[in-house]
């Protein structure tokens, strides 16, 4: 295991939200990560589709573990503005999201992600999240 796993591994063990969600590391390298959630009844819609909640939290989880891969390790990011669209509906069994840090400046961060329905190379949800270092205890 890397250490760019080991600490967003280690980020998504803190947080009770993330482990809430069954968020699981897939990769991760220096500006670059890559999470999923598994399909479960409780994380559906009434149409039998991933909820929307759902993937947004996904999707800021990869841009704040992205940008935590280039932050030094007593520092996080907070999350300051996103915009989310939804492309088409997450039916596999598995959303995998794909975050990339455009920018990591001293005072904000851009990060882009995109989310993909397992086996699929077509864009299901595209996020752009501008976020800012904070120190962390």
């Amino acid at each position: 295991m890397n250490e760019y796993v080991r600490r967003v591994e280690a980020g998504i063990q803190k947080q009770g939200f993330g482990r809430l969600m069954g968020f699981q590391v897939e990769e991760a390298e220096a500006g670059r990560v890559v999470i999923s959630v598994e399909k479960r009844d409780d994380l559906l819609q009434q149409t039998g589709t991933l909820h929307g909640g759902v993937i947004g939290a996904l999707c800021e989880a990869a841009a704040g573990y992205a940008a935590l891969t280039q932050l030094p390790e007593n520092q996080s990011l907070i999350g300051v503005e996103y915009k989310l669209n939804f492309l088409r509906a997450v039916t596999s069994d598995k959303c995998i999201a794909v975050g990339k840090v455009l920018k990591m400046g001293r005072q904000l961060v851009v990060v882009e992600v995109e989310a993909f329905n397992e086996g699929s190379d077509k864009i299901a949800a595209k996020m752009i999240l501008t976020g800012m270092p904070a120190v962390t205890e």
